[in-house]
């Protein structure tokens, strides 16, 4: 971390100017080299003649951080940062090196306050203890700032936690009360953080099995979206719709998210809303209705093609039809294939994820592994336990009975 001699040779050298130019007639050469290399301490006098050759604040030099040295260092952490979310290794260790000097001498100012709250994210994410304190330095300099959007990311930061912890409710509830706490103080978010939060809330309700709840907010929030040209968390909302239409067997509902999403990736370009819907249609004819041969055409399509994304989902999705083209021997090979990812923490996606015992249960079983059945039929049944009554767990528990008895 720089001194004050070093900050007052960084800003000189940064204007082009000599050692003679800065001293001018207030100082001597010799004093201010004595100065810039932390042998002389100036007084204050002298400090305000610098800062005014230098054309800064007096205070900007007094900062043991200068402003200047923290957006730099922001800039760079962003940069990090961003990378690092897009990484499934997620190595947030070089970002903490980078905050770790400056965690106790922020200047109260927007980057030090998003610094602190990217500091806790890695220390968080690093399972370190220490996340907490940095997280409420961040909220207490927004307030200060009077950066109420900012201040609303750290709460659906929180929210997101008990979230991760599979504490719905806790996670609700929270999210909640943060907005209920921005309305109480008519503090107003801004179209996109409304949005957001609509959103989480409503992801939230279909995890505590209020569906009603999600879909009221999901399409208020769809009509404020319109209402204001606004295309932000469009692409989802419509995703959780017509999930949440596939499990209402409300196949009107479905047809026509799945076609506005189909619009909106065509009109947005992203492939990755189209490889979405596809997992979605081979799910559908796989669990719902019970056409194993399109799932499976529907598979093979896309593993033709290749590609970067996690292709786990369409390995159970393609063990599914293959069982239920009574191929086992292959069934089994592409179940066995299929992971589980840690960024999966809805119950939703769980759920469907925990079918892959179940269906591995009923494999052994015709094989007559009768242990082995018995075996995954008993994880399948732990698993799907503390989730919600859905299709699921429903398959899930008579698997288990039929297995077991």
């Amino acid at each position: 971390m720089a001194t004050l001699g070093e900050r007052i040779k960084k800003l000189r050298k940064e204007k082009g100017l000599t050692l003679q130019a800065l001293a001018g007639e207030g100082l001597t050469k010799g004093m201010l080299s004595l100065i810039e290399n932390n042998k002389a301490n100036p007084s204050m006098e002298s400090l305000s003649y610098i800062a005014e050759q230098l054309g800064v604040n007096r205070n900007e030099l007094l900062e043991e951080v200068s402003p200047n040295e923290m957006r730099e260092l922001l800039h760079e952490v962003e940069g990090l940062y961003k990378a690092e979310q897009k990484d499934p290794k997620n190595n947030f260790k070089p970002i903490i090196d980078k905050i770790e000097p400056y965690e106790r001498k922020m200047p109260y100012r927007y980057e030090s306050a998003r610094l602190l709250e990217i500091y806790s994210h890695c220390l968080y994410y690093a399972k370190s203890d220490r996340w907490q304190p940095f997280l409420e330095q961040a909220e207490e300099m927004y307030e200060g700032l009077h950066m109420i959007n900012k201040t609303a990311d750290i709460h659906t930061f929180r929210a997101t936690i008990k979230f991760m912890e599979h504490d719905y409710i806790h996670s609700l509830r929270m999210l909640q009360q943060s907005r209920q706490s921005f309305e109480e103080r008519e503090a107003v978010l801004d179209s996109l953080k409304k949005l957001d939060f609509d959103y989480l809330e409503a992801v939230l309700y279909c995890a505590v099995g209020d569906a009603n709840s999600a879909l009221r907010i999901m399409k208020e929030a769809v009509d404020y979206a319109k209402d204001n040209k606004i295309f932000y968390r469009i692409n989802d909302l419509y995703r959780v719709m017509s999930f949440q239409a596939v499990l209402n067997d409300d196949k009107e509902s479905r047809d026509y998210y799945v076609r506005k999403l189909r619009l909106f990736a065509e009109f947005s370009d992203d492939e990755e809303i189209g490889l979405t819907l596809d997992l979605l249609e081979a799910h559908y004819r796989n669990s719902f209705t019970h056409e194993y041969q399109k799932a499976y055409d529907i598979i093979d399509k896309f593993l033709e093609k290749g590609s970067t994304i996690d292709v786990s989902q369409f390995y159970l999705e393609k063990g599914k039809a293959l069982y239920g083209m009574d191929k086992l021997d292959e069934a089994l090979h592409w179940l066995q294939l299929h992971k589980l990812s840690k960024y999966l923490h809805h119950p939703y996606d769980l759920s469907m994820n925990y079918e892959k015992d179940a269906y591995m249960a009923l494999i052994f079983e015709k094989q007559g592994c009768h242990d082995l059945a018995v075996k995954h039929a008993e994880i399948a049944k732990e698993n799907i336990d503390p989730m919600p009554d859905l299709p699921y767990k429903k398959f899930i528990l008579d698997v288990h009975r039929q297995i077991t008895q």
